[in-house]
C-alpha cells in the first residue's frame, strides 16, 4: 500500500478508537453538566461496545455488494452525524441515540478498513500492515484521550466531540482522495482460502481470555477519571495520566509481540495475567500518590495491551486458511468485554463504591488466569502461515 493510503487507514482507525475511549476522560465533566450520575455516564461505553459487537457483522453482510469506497464514505457521514447529535444533545436520551449511530458506523469502518488492508497488502506483509494500521487505535490513547480531556476541561465536553467530528471530516476527505472505487489486488486473494479451525476448544478459550481480560480492564478503566480525582488530583493530572496510559498502550502492543515471539503466547499470557492481578491488588493504595500512581498506571496498561498480540498469535495457530474471520471474532469478544465491564462497573459503583471496581477487576483477572493455565502448550507456527 502507498504511504498516504496507510496514513488514511490509520486516521480512520484513530477516530474509532478515540470516540470509544474518550468518555473515560470526560466522564466527570459530562456527569456534572448533565446532572447525571457517573455510573450512568459510564454506560455510554457499554452502549458503544455492545452496539459495535452486534452491528458490525450485520452491516458488513448488508453492504458487501457495494463498493468499499462508497460504503466507507457513507459510513463516515453516519459517524459524523452520530457525534454531532452527541455534541448538540440537550439530554441523555439524545446522547444515547447519537452513541448508537456512531458506534454502529465505527464497527463498519473498522471491519472495512482492515479487510481492504488485507486485500491491498502483499501476503507476507499482511500481519505487519494490519498491525501498522491498527496503531491508529493506540494513537487514540496517546493523543486523542489526553487532548480530548483537556479540551473538555478548557471549553466543555461537547467540544471534545467537536474535535472528533473535525478529524472524521479529514479522514473522510482522505478516503475520498486515496481510496480507489474498485480493487484489483495483484496478490493472492481469499478465493479458495477459507478458514478451517484446528481445535475449537482452544479457540473458544482464547476468545474467552480476550473477553475476560477486557471485562476486567473495563470495570476499572471506565472510572479512571473519578478514581484519580478521588486521590486529590486535578483534571490536568487526569489528562497527564491518560497520556501515560496511552504511551503504555503503544509500548505494550510492541512488547507483547516481542515477548510472545521469544517465550510463546501461553507463557506471556501467564506472565501478563499475573502482573495485571498484582497491579489490581495494589492500585487502591496508590490514588493519593503522584509518581507511584503514574508508574502503576503505566505498568497496568503495558500489560493490558500486551495480551492482544499473544492472543492473536494463539488464534492464528489454530486456523488454517483465511485469518480475517477469526480476527473479527476476537474484535467482537474485545468489544463485548468492554461493554460488559462498563455495565458491571456501573452496577458496582452504584451499589458499592468506586474503589470496589478495582477489586472486582482483580477477581475477574484471576478467572482469566485459570483459563490461561488450561490452554494447551503451543505447537509452533505452521508453515502455511507465511505463504
Amino acid at each position: 500500500m502507498t504511504v498516504m493510503r496507510t496514513i488514511t487507514f490509520m486516521l480512520s482507525i484513530f477516530i474509532v478508537g478515540m470516540v470509544e475511549l474518550v468518555v473515560a476522560g470526560i466522564l466527570s465533566l459530562m456527569s456534572q453538566d448533565l446532572n447525571i450520575s457517573e455510573a450512568w455516564i459510564g454506560q455510554l461505553v457499554t452502549i458503544y461496545a455492545f452496539t459495535f459487537a452486534i452491528t458490525g457483522p450485520i452491516l458488513v453482510k448488508l453492504t458487501e455488494r457495494f463498493s468499499p469506497k462508497t460504503v466507507l464514505l457513507t459510513t463516515i457521514l453516519a459517524f459524523i452525524l452520530g457525534n454531532l447529535i452527541i455534541a448538540l444533545s440537550p439530554n441523555f436520551t439524545m446522547i444515547v441515540i447519537g452513541r448508537i449511530i456512531s458506534s454502529a458506523a465505527a464497527a463498519l469502518i473498522v471491519v472495512k478498513i482492515l479487510a481492504i488492508t488485507v486485500m491491498l497488502a502483499k501476503p507476507q506483509h499482511r500481519g505487519r500492515m494490519l498491525g501498522l494500521v491498527y496503531t491508529g487505535f493506540s494513537g487514540a490513547n496517546v493523543f486523542g484521550l489526553p487532548i480530548g480531556t483537556l479540551i473538555g476541561d478548557w471549553i466543555g465536553w461537547r467540544f471534545t466531540f467537536g474535535l472528533i467530528i473535525v478529524v472524521a471530516i479529514i479522514a473522510g476527505l482522505m478516503l475520498m482522495i486515496y481510496l480507489p472505487h474498485q480493487f484489483n489486488p495483484q496478490y493472492e486473494t481469499v478465493k479458495d482460502y477459507s478458514m478451517r479451525i484446528i481445535n475449537k476448544s482452544e479457540v473458544i478459550k482464547l476468545l474467552s481470555i480476550t473477553f475476560i481480560f477486557l471485562t476486567a480492564n473495563s470495570v476499572a478503566y471506565i472510572y479512571i477519571n473519578p478514581l484519580i480525582l478521588s486521590g486529590g488530583h486535578t483534571i490536568q493530572f487526569v489528562s497527564l495520566a491518560l497520556l501515560i496510559i496511552g504511551i503504555a498502550g503503544v509500548v505494550g502492543t510492541s512488547l507483547g509481540g516481542y515477548f510472545t515471539d521469544i517465550l510463546s503466547f501461553k507463557k506471556w499470557l501467564l506472565i501478563s495475567g499475573s502482573i495485571f492481578s498484582v497491579m489490581m491488588l495494589l492500585l487502591n493504595q496508590l490514588w493519593a500518590f503522584t509518581i507511584l500512581l503514574l508508574l502503576a498506571l503505566f505498568i497496568w496498561h503495558i500489560i493490558q495491551w500486551s495480551t492482544n498480540p499473544a492472543i492473536q498469535t494463539g488464534l492464528i495457530e489454530q486456523i488454517e486458511g483465511d485469518h480475517s474471520q477469526i480476527m473479527s471474532w476476537n474484535m467482537s469478544a474485545l468489544n463485548a468485554g468492554i461493554g460488559f465491564g462498563a455495565l458491571l462497573g456501573g452496577i458496582v459503583v452504584a451499589n458499592i463504591n468506586l474503589y470496589a471496581t478495582i477489586y472486582v477487576a482483580l477477581g475477574i483477572g484471576l478467572l482469566g488466569l485459570m483459563v490461561i493455565i488450561s490452554l494447551k502448550k503451543p505447537v509452533g507456527k505452521k508453515a502455511d502461515h507465511t505463504k
